[in-house]
């Protein structure tokens, strides 16, 4: 009975333990899968290979695309899925990092340089990537330069109190 008792102990002791474990693996496969969506999402834009790069982005009405102005969300809407062009001219990708948010949840971003007729830009681009059925894919794409541009001219007076 001492014997069984023990063993119940150590069992109970040890699922914490293996859960964590467990959690440690997923999360790291959930951190490769991502990056290799991330490298794919990135080769699809040098190689300016639309469908390819449409296909490492989540398909439905959550993918959610933020810019300097706006927060824009659904699939069906998104210009890049119909316009001709787009691609910068040159896009260098340095510091391309992801880290694990929660089981299925990867955050990702990098430092660019891109260059579009002959102006240079620099700036950070951020995904977050979420698992599917179909694997990894991006769920939230938000890209800044470093240098903002003006406000918008015919943007409303901030309320008294916030200027």
């Amino acid at each position: 009975m001492r014997i069984l008792l023990l063993a119940v102990v150590s069992a109970m002791l040890s699922l914490p333990a293996t859960a964590r474990a467990q959690d440690r693996v997923s999360l790291a496969a959930d951190s490769a899968d991502a990056m290799a969506v991330f490298r794919d999402n990135i080769d699809a834009i040098h190689t300016r290979d639309r469908p390819r790069y449409l296909a490492t982005y989540l398909q439905t009405e959550r993918l959610t695309r933020h810019g300097l102005r706006d927060v824009e969300m659904g699939w069906d809407g998104w210009s890049a899925r119909t316009q001709v062009g787009g691609w910068p001219d040159t896009l260098i990708v340095r510091e391309m990092t992801v880290r694990p948010i929660a089981p299925g949840v990867v955050y990702g971003w990098y430092r660019y340089i891109g260059v579009n007729a002959g102006k240079a830009s620099t700036g950070i681009s951020m995904r977050t990537f979420v698992r599917t059925p179909g694997g990894m894919r991006i769920a939230v794409t938000a890209s800044w330069p470093d240098t903002l541009p003006a406000p918008r001219v015919n943007a409303p007076a901030a309320p008294r109190g916030e200027r």
